[in-house]
């Protein structure tokens, strides 16, 4: 019986982590589109800074409305959070950057691209490895994303090679954000990330970038708030939380939906038609979401 309720517990806890992670893929399939707006207005670092103050007004507000000023005392999770703020900040500076000389869906399609790193640089250590169901996902999905990216010759123009060294972080900074979540709440990590992350991207905006005009800001406001909001707030509340249910590899691979939503957005909002290559790696993708989602099956022993 005690089994059995442990089971059932672990199933439940498979099943929220992957509804989280399939509701922050609809909501981060938005945000190459929401940031590009800003981008082309505000400049990359810019963009990026006023997205954060967004974000840490309501991080700030929802941390003291939980009660969370006990975790703060928790040293051990210093390094953590530390190293967490590092790898992310450099993660979505480099996005930012990158939409200045690429498209929001090839930004989303690199990005996806950190399944296969995960794999590489995680997929050995203990509750990460996949098995061979798991696997054949992980390449279906990769398969399609070279497909999309590389329909001619293996190029990358200067966005597409800052989005994949972004998709390169993404596994180190996901992998500290769980050993962080085992210490602290996902309130915690975000809000701490996002005021250290402040100072810098304002510095670094203020030395590399021309200051926009309070009217040029003004003017985006809507897209300054759905980025700060939407997706720094509540998809990454849910996003350190689905990394705090399941493997890093496997919230990846669930990810997969996300570029291709990403795709069909940029056609609505900015009119930039599918290629026949993302449509036909989009097939692979879909497969390999498939196989992903599929229950592990037990090692005997």
């Amino acid at each position: 019986m005690p089994h059995s309720k442990a089971i059932q517990t672990q199933n439940k806890s498979q099943l929220k982590g992957e509804a989280y992670t399939l509701l922050l893929s609809i909501i981060e399939a938005h945000f190459p589109i929401f940031a590009f707006f800003t981008v082309a207005a505000l400049g990359a670092l810019h963009a990026y800074f006023y997205s954060l103050v967004v974000a840490a007004v309501f991080l700030v507000f929802w941390f003291i409305m939980r009660g969370k000023f006990v975790e703060l005392k928790r040293t051990e999770s210093y390094k953590h959070l530390a190293l967490t703020s590092l790898f992310i900040t450099s993660l979505f500076s480099l996005i930012f950057l990158a939409l200045q000389t690429t498209s929001p869906s090839h930004v989303a399609i690199i990005l996806f691209l950190q399944v296969l790193f995960s794999y590489l640089f995680l997929g050995r250590k203990p509750g990460e490895v996949l098995d061979k169901n798991h696997l054949f996902g992980v390449v279906l999905m990769t398969i399609g994303a070279i497909i999309i990216l590389f329909p001619n010759k293996l190029t990358l123009n200067l966005g597409d090679g800052l989005a994949l060294l972004a998709a390169i972080i993404a596994p180190f900074a996901n992998l500290y954000q769980k050993r962080a979540r085992s210490f602290v709440s996902s309130e915690t990590i975000l809000m701490v990330r996002t005021l250290i992350a402040l100072p810098f991207i304002y510095l670094l905006a203020l030395y590399f970038e021309a200051t926009p005009s309070w009217q040029m800001i003004q003017a985006q406001w809507l897209w300054i708030v759905l980025t700060g909001g939407l997706v720094f707030f509540i998809s990454k509340m849910l996003w350190v939380e689905a990394l705090h249910l399941l493997p890093i590899t496997k919230v990846n691979a669930l990810y997969a939906f996300s570029p291709l939503l990403t795709i069909l957005l940029a056609y609505w909002y900015l009119d930039d038609t599918p290629t026949w290559a993302q449509i036909l790696g989009g097939v692979p993708i879909v497969l390999g979401s498939y196989f992903i989602t599929q229950k592990q099956v037990p090692v005997k022993r």
